[in-house]
């Protein structure tokens, strides 16, 4: 017995090898086959994924909708899903050809989408949420994930910088507050209201908007302008997934401004100076009292007499091309001008030989270049059943249109999840950007600087024609001459400003963990963190060539650092009562803080201008300065959500969060913003069953809630005391001669202020018709912003102490949004199509400013009075000015009419035949500052986007478009090119359209050069600022599924694209594009709509290639 066990033993494990073997020879792996259909036509389904599920191996279905797997041992399920239909789990059994078809998700009811601190079936969402189709919005190709919402979404609006790297203005449901308006964005669970000029759009695969306060509500404090989510990509179980996508293209500027050559400009001169300098009568130049002829004008480089005489070179009197002064120097140089900044003689004795340009030079040609715009990213993902993941690396140039402009970003994404066990998971989503920008919106650097008096493009049409690029010898030419005014060598500013560069660093994400403490209740711990730096330095050269030059060279560097970290916790719980009642609570806690810190310094006097020498010790000591300075903030809150839903047709979600804020004093430190909400799912009910055929889905809504604002600086209730080196020196002997530096008032306090809250409420309807083909979406909403807060002054002899800010004002935006998707099949399914429309609109007013109907708050003021005011019973930031009813046609008329701008005796009475009609708005007789009015608005009447979607077999059609109407463009430019206040180039509008006797459809007065009235702030600078423009037109074509599999990808699509091709519009300035920037640098929407020279928009070719592995 015992020798048979032991024989047993030794042999059993032969045994089993055999075993193992012959059941090998009758289990093999088999493959199946099948085919994939919409269940609506029956027509094929290509691109839908089949994974045998439980493991990494699957496919896509080719374009007849088949597919082909092998089965291992032991597999028996497959999963089958696509975009826009219900996925499914078939059982194989002992099929080897399966026929399945899938039943359209309707618009997906069943999809989740994200928002506050969770997601929610969108069936189920009884607030204002709007998906954006981000695979639609990112086929434009954007250097900001804020700009794929323009025209996406209806009641958002986006205002686009346009200069390589600039700030994107994004606007929801109108304007509620006199600070700023942006929204609150949330990237992964992590705050931050920054520029998201780091982020890259590629990585993104989700963006929903919260518009109003019931969606929006768990986010308090922060979320009074709305909430954008966005969600970056995840990795999928399956096998790795490798992706290359790359696009490079060309952008070319549109439209410039019409300007005068040099004899055109000569000539308007002398006629604007001949009338001034005499006696007008009906507008006719006659000779003064006591003179027997005309005075004829004087000019330094156009000469004396009747007719004005172009010069060969630009000397501070003009000089002939035999001028000695012409000649080369002894050493053989032609730089005839004095560069010694401690000598005598700087800019005074010698000046640059400059040849006229008797053509005139075209500066705008001169300044714009064609640019290359270029895009690379590479991407892998993946993942099993113990985790997933997704990493990118990206690079992005854009040269700008704007010669020496650009942006380049390089960054890193890589996001992870890891499940430690059944019930327990971890993860991380981090990005790491580092980019670099030059020109733009930094208003430290004023040549470049977007929508700025002081930048190139300005320059460009204040400079006369006259002025070549270059001088003689090749430097740069300038206004260092007679009669030429002040402007700047645009082309000089850009140049010298090419190696000023920004460089920003960002680290932004956060890390995660999450437990099933029991079925249907999870726990959530993030910690995120929003990590900025910025460097800048910036070197101004010496200018020798302007009048205005820059006696010495300078610098200054500024060093930038910045954190958010935010910590919240959540308590999830969902489940069901019953099988008619489900549920999901949510309650967490959240901590976040901010903290700031910049450092700079200045010199100047550097004695050489190389780029080895551009730093802060090459230069004088003497001239050193610096500040420092830091700041932070924090907030704690907690909050609650409740969502309940009854039989799957009545919905109640009802929402409470509490804040507590560093920036509010103690007393009024705590805010309470509650919301409730509720939907009707009326397709479910009984009495709709005749409609079953047409209607999927129709649900009505209904929502109130509370958000704030709480963007007023950190230290608001405080009184603060600064050092400063030119204010606060104090005498301690009495005798003079002796003094320390000391303390001065900084900042008023006001420990008084509260919370700015608003209250919104909505009405909507979502519907779902004809078998999904057909989504709506209407809303109808009211904003209420209570106890707004703003920097009202608090007495006149403050001195240099700013204000703080004050409960001073109440707002209202009233809006109507519509939504329509609509898609189709023909052909057996070869041609799709798609149609995406929207549209919107809000009226903003202003009920209340201080308790006091009158009270008025300017914009910016530039060089004219401010012509924008915020106002009780008017929109924020209306143009403000005169208004004006024509032209006088003759003397007579003129005196008739109440006087204008005159003395207290009558004199100095503006009018006279050819000058503006200006209206005696409040009707005393007179015209002054007091008849200044409401003359317009910045706000459109309505926004709208449209989205056209063909597809042919392997073809694809996009086309985009995106447009405002209503609205009106303060456009400063013309103060500059129709009106005589300085000597720069003019339009060829003031050429042929100023007043002469006769012409009875002048549209500007007659020429006068010594005219100061005429350019104040009044309608003649109103234009019509709406426009429809053709965002984007894609031509696409995927590769056939049997060349792919050769090359050995598994998908490859080439594509062409054009950016902005047309736009109609009556706007005569460079781009319309311009209600939304804040062209005074105020950082408020105390000045929007007003265009003092933005960057246009340009056109863009390009062509691209996705590849997928």
């Amino acid at each position: 017995m015992n020798q048979l066990l032991r024989n047993v033993h030794r042999t059993w494990p032969l045994a089993l090898l055999c075993w193992l073997l012959c059941e090998g020879a009758f289990a093999q792996d088999r493959k199946i086959s099948g085919r994939i259909a919409d269940g609506n036509d029956n027509n094929p389904l290509p691109g839908a994924n089949v994974v045998i599920k439980g493991t990494q191996i699957g496919m896509v279905t080719n374009a007849e909708g088949r597919f082909t797997l092998t089965v291992p041992t032991g597999r028996n399920t497959l999963t089958i899903s696509a975009i826009g239909y219900t996925a499914q789990e078939i059982t194989i059994g002992n099929q080897t050809e399966l026929n399945v078809t899938l039943a359209p998700d309707v618009k997906t009811l069943n999809e989740v989408i994200v928002t506050g601190y969770g997601a929610q079936a969108k069936r189920d969402i009884t607030g204002a949420v709007a998906t954006v189709d981000v695979k639609e919005a990112l086929k434009v190709p954007v250097t900001n994930v804020s700009q794929a919402l323009q025209g996406r979404v209806a009641g958002v609006q986006v205002g686009n910088d346009n200069s390589p790297g600039g700030s994107v203005m994004v606007r929801i449901r109108g304007f509620g507050t006199l600070n700023d308006n942006s929204p609150l964005y949330i990237i992964d669970g992590v705050p931050t209201k920054g520029t998201n000029n780091t982020i890259n759009p590629n990585d993104v695969e989700s963006i929903q908007v919260l518009k109003d306060a019931s969606a929006a509500s768990i986010y308090g404090s922060r979320a009074g302008n709305g909430v954008v989510i966005i969600t970056t990509k995840k990795g999928k179980a399956g096998k790795p997934k490798f992706t290359y996508d790359v696009y490079y293209g060309t952008q070319r500027p549109g439209k410039t401004l019409s300007l005068l050559n040099t004899q055109q400009y000569a000539d308007l001169l002398w006629e604007s100076r001949i009338n001034s300098a005499n006696t007008l009568v009906n507008g006719v130049a006659t000779p003064n009292a006591g003179q027997s002829g005309l005075i004829y004008p004087k000019n330094a480089q156009f000469g004396s007499g009747t007719t004005p005489v172009l010069p060969d070179y630009i000397f501070p009197d003009g000089a002939a091309a035999n001028d000695p002064r012409l000649a080369q120097n002894p050493d053989g140089s032609y730089v005839n001008y004095s560069s010694d900044i401690d000598g005598a003689d700087f800019r005074k004795t010698k000046f640059l030989i400059t040849k006229a340009n008797k053509q005139g030079t075209d500066w705008f040609d001169e300044i714009f270049d064609p640019a290359p715009i270029q895009n690379h990213q590479l991407g892998v993902s993946g993942g099993n059943e113990s985790g997933r993941y997704a990493m990118s690396v990206n690079y992005f140039n854009q040269q700008g249109i704007l010669k020496y402009t650009g942006y380049k970003r390089y960054s890193v994404r890589a996001n992870t999840e890891f499940n430690v066990n059944k019930r327990f998971r971890v993860g991380e989503n981090v990005q790491i950007a580092y980019g670099e920008r030059v020109g733009g919106g930094n208003s430290t650097q004023s040549a470049t600087a977007n929508n700025n008096e002081s930048n190139a493009i300005s320059m460009a049409f204040r400079i006369q024609p006259i002025i070549p690029v270059y001088d003689v010898a090749g430097n740069f030419a300038g206004t260092k001459g007679g009669d030429l005014d002040n402007a700047r060598n645009p082309v000089a500013l850009l140049y010298r400003n090419k190696d000023n560069v920004n460089k920003e660093m960002k680290l932004f994400g956060n890390v995660y963990a999450e437990v099933d403490i029991l079925k249907g209740l999870t726990a959530k711990t993030s910690f995120g963190v929003d990590y900025n730096t910025l460097n800048v330095r910036v070197y101004t050269p010496r200018d020798v060539e302007s009048s205005e030059s820059a006696g010495a060279n300078s610098m200054f560097a500024r060093n930038e650092f910045g954190y958010t970290w935010t910590w919240y916790n959540t308590l999830t719980y969902n489940g069901e009562i019953g099988s008619n009642i489900r549920y999901n609570v949510i309650a967490g806690t959240e901590s976040i803080k901010n903290y700031f810190e910049f450092l700079r310094g200045d010199r100047s006097r550097f004695a050489d201008d190389g780029m080895e020498n551009r730093y802060l010790d090459a230069g004088n000591a003497g001239t050193s300065t610096n500040t420092n300075g830091a700041s932070d903030w924090r907030l704690a809150s907690e909050f609650a959500k409740v969502n309940l839903a009854f039989f799957d047709k009545y919905l109640i979600d009802g929402t409470l969060r509490r804040d507590r804020s560093s920036r509010f004093s103690a007393a009024n430190r705590v805010a309470y913003f509650p919301a409730l909400s509720a939907g009707w799912r009326v397709s479910k009910e009984s009495f709709m069953a005749p409609t079953a055929g047409w209607i999927d889905d129709l649900k009505l809504r209904a929502a109130y809630g509370q958000t704030g604002n709480q963007e007023i600086g950190n230290y608001n209730p405080f009184l603060i005391y600064a050092t400063n080196p030119t204010n606060s020196f104090y005498d301690l002997n009495g005798s003079r001669t002796s003094s320390i530096q000391g303390y001065q008032l900084d900042q008023f306090g006001n420990a008084n202020a509260k919370w700015e809250t608003t209250t919104s409420v909505d009405f909507g309807l979502d519907a779902s018709l004809f078998k999904g083909k057909v989504d709506l979406t209407f809303d109808w909403f009211n904003r209420k912003t209570t106890n707004a807060l703003f920097p009202v002054e608090v007495q006149s002899t403050q001195g240099v102490a700013t204000n703080p800010f004050q409960n001073i004002a109440e707002f209202t935006n009233k809006g109507i949004e519509l939504g329509l998707n609509y898609n189709g099949r023909a052909l057996g399914g070869e041609l799709t199509y798609s149609l995406g429309a929207n549209i919107s609109t809000y009226r903003n007013v202003v009920t209340k400013t201080d308790g006091n109907q009158s009270t008025q708050y300017f914009g910016f003021t530039p060089r004219i009075p401010a012509m924008t005011v915020t106002q009780a019973g008017y929109p924020i930031s209306s143009f403000f000015g005169y208004v004006i009813d024509g032209i006088f046609q003759s003397d007579e008329q003129a005196k008739a009419a109440p006087p204008a701008f005159a003395n207290a005796d009558g004199t100095n009475n503006y009018n006279k035949a050819g000058e503006f009609i200006f209206r005696d708005v409040n009707g005393d007789g007179k015209v002054n500052a007091s008849d200044r009015t409401i003359i317009g608005s910045p706000h459109p009447n309505f926004s709208y986007g449209l989205n056209v979607n063909i597809g042919y077999k392997n073809f694809n059609l996009t086309l985009f478009g995106q447009g405002v109407q209503g609205n009106q463009i303060f456009n400063y430019v013309r103060y500059w090119t129709d009106f005589p206040t300085f000597g720069g180039n003019r339009s060829t509008r003031m050429y042929y359209e100023s007043w002469k006797p006769g012409k009875t459809d002048a549209k500007l007065p007659i020429l006068r050069s010594n005219d100061a009235i005429s350019s104040n702030p009044s309608t003649y600078y109103l234009e019509p600022g709406g426009y429809l423009r053709l965002k984007n037109v894609q031509l696409s074509y995927n590769l056939p599924r049997t060349l792919m599999s050769r090359l050995g990808v598994s998908n490859a699509t080439i594509y062409v694209q054009g950016q902005n091709l047309l736009t109609a519009t009556k706007y005569t300035g460079l781009d319309p594009e311009i209600n939304l920037r804040d062209s005074g640098g105020t950082g408020n929407d105390r000045h929007i709509g007003v265009d003092e020279a933005a960057y246009p928009v340009a056109k863009t070719l390009l062509v691209g290639l996705n590849l997928a592995f």
